[in-house]
C-alpha cells in the first residue's frame, strides 16, 4: 500500500469513515444495544435490533454486564434486561443529545 492511501486511511479512521459509511461510536454502540434490549431480549434479538454480528455483540454485551448497565434475567436461553442504571445512563444520553441538538 503507497503512503497516501495509507495516511487516506488513518484520516477515514479518526473520522469514522468506513466505505462512504459512518461507524458508530462505542457509546452509540452501547445506546443501540440497550435500546434492542428494552424489557428484555435475547441476543438474536439483540444482533438484528442493534445491527451488530454476534462475536461484536457478545463483546458488548460483557462489557454492559461488567458496568453493571444489564444483568442476565435468565440462563436458558440467556435474556439481558436493562438495570435501572442502565436507564439512567440512556435517560442522561437523550438529555445530551437534545442539549446537541440546540
Amino acid at each position: 500500500m503507497c503512503a497516501e492511501t495509507r495516511h487516506l486511511r488513518e484520516a477515514d479512521q479518526i473520522a469514522g469513515v468506513n466505505s462512504g459509511r459512518r461507524r458508530r461510536d462505542l457509546i452509540s454502540l452501547y445506546v443501540d444495544i440497550l435500546n434492542a434490549i428494552g424489557s428484555g431480549a435475547r441476543k438474536s434479538h439483540i444482533v438484528y435490533r442493534a445491527n451488530l454480528n454476534f462475536n461484536r455483540c457478545e463483546r458488548y454485551i460483557a462489557e454492559l454486564l461488567r458496568m453493571e448497565l444489564i444483568r442476565v434475567e435468565s440462563n436458558s436461553p440467556p435474556q439481558w434486561s436493562v438495570t435501572e442504571k442502565g436507564k439512567d445512563f440512556l435517560r442522561k444520553y437523550s438529555e445530551l443529545q437534545e442539549i446537541l441538538e440546540t
